[in-house]
């Protein structure tokens, strides 16, 4: 896709973003497995209690721990159009009470999730990353992945991992691409993940 009127930058999230990262991190996410915690709930619901939690501090998906692409048109205000959430994976635990908070605060249930283990302390995980479908295609999955890997390595860490859907060829296959290797194979709420890590 040709770009010239447009440029793409990566920075980090700040809690103005929540609406946009909310509404992205949906398409990274088992959305069927999510809608089950809840009779009647929607796909805005879930969106609008992301953006409660990036929104704040300290868990899984805060902005703190978010980096973000942004488009700026030639004309116009800009948009965040993808977005990265990593953190060191012995946080995970620590991180992730506060969803489970939230979740029975707002639901009857959390479905399988609370039963989850993503990662692990030594790894570096980068938990849930998404490029706005209007814009795929531009490179702008590998510049987070970019920024985020070298956020991993300048705070020391030697490994980073990620967990995929088996369901999700093209997304393993960029991984790969990206210099990833499959060390494993994790269960996420049914669905079967594949386990991969890079060097740093």
């Amino acid at each position: 896709m040709e770009n010239h009127d447009k440029s793409i930058s990566i920075r980090d999230a700040e809690r103005t973003d929540a609406p946009d990262i909310a509404r992205l991190i949906i398409h990274a996410w088992p959305v069927e497995e999510f809608l089950k915690m809840e009779p009647g709930l929607t796909i805005g619901d879930l969106v609008r209690f992301l953006q409660a939690l990036v929104e704040f501090e300290d868990n899984l998906y805060s902005y703190r721990v978010t980096k973000v692409a942004v488009l700026k048109p030639a004309e116009g205000p800009e948009k965040v159009v993808g977005m990265m959430n990593g953190y060191d994976g012995a946080l995970y635990g620590k991180l992730k009470q506060p969803v489970l908070e939230a979740m029975a605060a707002n639901f009857t249930s959390s479905g399988s999730f609370a039963a989850v283990t993503e990662t692990e302390a030594g790894e570096f995980y980068l938990d849930s990353a998404s490029v706005d479908p209007s814009v795929r295609s531009m490179g702008i999955g590998s510049m987070l992945f970019k920024a985020m890997l070298e956020k991993a390595a300048s705070a020391g860490f030697k490994v980073a991992g990620l967990i995929v859907d088996e369901d999700k060829p093209k997304a393993e296959a960029l991984y790969h691409r990206l210099g990833f290797k499959t060390v494993g194979s994790k269960d996420f709420m049914g669905h079967k993940m594949k386990h991969l890590q890079i060097l740093l």
